[in-house]
């Protein structure tokens, strides 16, 4: 007798397994192993996980405005807990570029390439030197990881030590560009203009 404890939905109707088909059964199957399978991970690298959270998410404001990146500052995060190094690499970069385009956009400046965007918004002391370099830091490489040429890293401890020195290096820049005082309960941005 067959066992009819697991059952599918097809619609508004549940079917036992005697009446699935053969790839229904797969479907099941697969499905179940992949929920064993990232339940182990997580599991094994829990640990590991909450470390490199903690690292980092000290680093950033605790309050940015809502603006068309603001989620992604928030991805770069979770890449880095979870040991997406390469991916986090890339995201700080391409945050940062958006950051530096939103200044310059904010302070009636044109565009044009990032170091000189940044030059123009150090020179018209938007922001500070070590703004400045926060952003340097960040961008060092970038070509490499944007076009994925073959000088790009792929040691495991290199690319975890570049992806926290990129991650902290942005939470300087956003906690700089979007510093608030909080005056009586009430969020006060330095820069108004940031916020808007």
């Amino acid at each position: 007798m067959k066992d009819n404890s697991v059952f599918a939905e097809k619609g508004d109707e549940f079917r036992t397994e005697s009446r699935m088909s053969d790839s229904e059964r797969r479907e099941i199957a697969l499905r179940l192993a992949m929920e064993r399978s990232l339940r182990e991970d997580c599991l094994s690298t829990i640990n590991e996980r909450v470390g490199r959270y903690l690292e980092v998410k000290r680093c950033f404001p605790s309050v940015i405005p809502y603006t068309h990146f603001s989620p992604v500052s928030g991805e770069c995060t979770l890449l880095y807990r979870d040991g997406y190094f390469f991916a986090c690499i890339a995201l700080c970069q391409a945050l940062a570029e958006a950051i530096v385009r939103f200044l310059c956009e904010r302070n009636g400046l044109p565009t044009s390439s990032f170091c000189n965007d940044v030059g123009k918004l150090y020179k018209r002391r938007i922001v500070s030197s070590n703004c400045r370099a926060a952003l340097g830091t960040v961008w060092e490489d970038r070509n490499d990881y944007h076009h994925l040429n073959p000088e790009v890293e792929t040691d495991t401890k290199r690319l975890h030590d570049l992806a926290k020195e990129k991650i902290v290096s942005l939470g300087k820049v956003e906690e700089e560009v979007f510093k608030v005082d909080i005056v009586k309960g009430k969020i006060r941005p330095r820069k108004p203009n940031h916020w808007k």
